[in-house]
Formats: structure tokens, sequence, C-alpha cells
């Protein structure tokens, strides 16, 4: 993993949206944006790793997120957090689906950017 490994996460709720930010800003850089066109100009202004698609947008809003970065290169990962009813969703626009419990997004970032979430964390309590 690099240290400037950057995470996009993109909902409708923002008690989610903060509460994933939270979680997977304990370990990298995670931008948040609560619109389609928030999430387009932070699409436009910065490079991202990885871009979580929480269940709450449409598959549209899916659509056009998928449809900014199509053209990047690098080009980040596309992760589509699984809900109630929406696995459609998630094959269609997502690289990959994840379960959209906070411990497993977590865990799905960090495998996607090689980081080892153990070696990290007993690094930290050794300072």
């Amino acid at each position: 993993m690099h240290d400037h490994s950057q995470i996009l996460v993109v909902s409708r709720d923002q008690s989610l949206l903060q509460t994933r930010r939270l979680i997977l800003g304990t370990y990298f850089q995670v931008e948040a944006a609560g619109r389609i066109s928030e999430a387009g100009r932070m699409l436009s202004e910065h490079e991202f790793d990885i871009i979580v698609l929480c269940d709450t947008l449409s598959e549209e809003e899916c659509r056009q997120i998928a449809d900014l970065v199509r053209d990047q290169n690098p080009q980040p990962t596309l992760f589509s957090l699984l809900g109630p009813g929406n696995g459609q969703k998630a094959s269609l626009v997502a690289k990959k689906a994840v379960n959209g419990a906070p411990l497993e997004l977590l865990k799905e970032c960090a495998d996607a950017l090689g980081y080892n979430l153990r070696t990290s964390k007993q690094r930290m309590f050794a300072n």
C-alpha cells in the first residue's frame, strides 16, 4: 500500500457516509460525496484508487459515476456495497460487490490496495 492511497465514498445517506469515512479514514485518505455532482467535481480534481458506491445510490447514479471514471488512467476500482435487493445494481457497474458491513468494507479495500491491516495495527501500537 502507498501512504497516499485514496478512496472516494459516495452515498446519499449522510450518516452512512460519515461512518464509512471514519472507518476507512483510520488507514486511508478518504473523501466523501453526498451528491453525484460533488463526486464528479472530486473526480475531476483528484485521482482515487477506490470508489465505494453506497447501496443508497440508484442504478442510474452508479452508472453516472462509472461513466465519469471510464477513461481515467489509472482507472480506480469500483466497489458497490450490497444492501437489500440491490445485487443486480452491483454487478452492472462495479468491479466488486462488497457486503456493507464496515469491517468487511475495510478488509476489502485493504486487500485491493495490497495493505496488511495486521502489520499496520502492530506498527501503530509499537509507537
